[in-house]
């Protein structure tokens, strides 16, 4: 079998499976990562494959057929023009969540001193390290209460060379007791993309996510609003620093109410591509 006839095969059974929303590029992405490929080398070359090769192949399509992510399957994606390790133990980046890094991106780019951001829920690190690598006057901290994902994230900072100016700590917001981090005064941003999906509606989400990404990276307990409360109630930034938040569709406005609440001003809902309001900040 030659490269080309392996391609167009792969192609056609994503295809013919139906329920993939770009079959075509999975196979290609999956294609890539099995034989080390560039897309440009995907395209103009037609090699002989192997049988192994092509048995690999072939597994990995059954994989994603079974309703796996492709992201899974290779182990990686981009966000922010930058490529992220992801697996079972982190949710894969999203470009909504692009929305929440340019917000804070926007508000330190041209600051004079050196700023601290506490990443609340890093999973991936796919927010903490891209903010890290857009603002290098920053150090972020980047806090997570699986051990498992925040491993992942340390590799990620070390894939793109930001370890020197981040940090990992485990901690659980929700514990009674909540690691220094979380009390810390210190910071001059917070910003986080928790759990927001409710409950009840997790399970009714698509396979893809129900089946395959970290529960406890979706669910934001009976309303979705949960993991919002307890930030808002047990941290803040200094003064004159903000708090923004990743919010799911229909809660920007009872967010905006916490922070409101909490003593917040110069409240901001900033919407997504689709015009979902998707982004909640406010400065203390």
């Amino acid at each position: 079998m030659t490269l080309k006839q392996l391609r167009r095969s792969a192609h056609e059974k994503l295809i013919n499976h139906g329920g993939i929303s770009s079959p075509e590029l999975d196979a290609d992405l999956i294609i890539m990562h099995i034989l080390g490929l560039t897309k440009t080398e995907l395209l103009t070359r037609d090699t002989a494959i192997s049988d192994a090769a092509a048995i690999e192949v072939n597994a990995a399509m059954n994989r994603r057929m079974s309703g796996m992510p492709v992201q899974y399957i290779t182990g990686r994606t981009e966000f922010m023009s930058l490529e992220f390790e992801v697996n079972k133990n982190v949710l894969i980046p999203r470009q909504e969540t692009e929305v929440l890094v340019e917000a804070v991106i926007a508000k330190y780019r041209n600051a004079a001193e050196p700023i601290k951001i506490l990443d609340i829920g890093c999973g991936s690190g796919c927010v903490g390290i891209s903010l890290a690598h857009y603002l290098p006057r920053a150090s972020v901290t980047c806090l997570d209460v699986s051990e498992k994902a925040l491993r992942t994230a340390k590799r990620n900072a070390e894939r793109h060379r930001l370890s020197g100016r981040m940090e990992f700590k485990q901690g659980d917001v929700r514990s009674e007791e909540p690691c220094a981090e979380i009390t810390d005064a210190g910071y001059d941003c917070i910003v986080s993309n928790p759990p927001y999906i409710p409950t009840d509606d997790v399970l009714d989400l698509m396979p893809e996510v129900a089946d395959f990404e970290p529960i406890i990276a979706l669910d934001g307990g009976e309303d979705g609003l949960d993991f919002y409360r307890i930030i808002i109630e047990k941290t803040a930034p200094k003064r004159g620093g903000i708090t923004a938040f990743e919010v799911g569709i229909g809660e920007a406005d009872d967010v905006a109410a916490m922070l409101y609440s909490r003593g917040y001003s110069q409240i901001e809902i900033i919407p997504d591509l689709a015009k979902i309001d998707r982004v909640v900040l406010g400065v203390f």
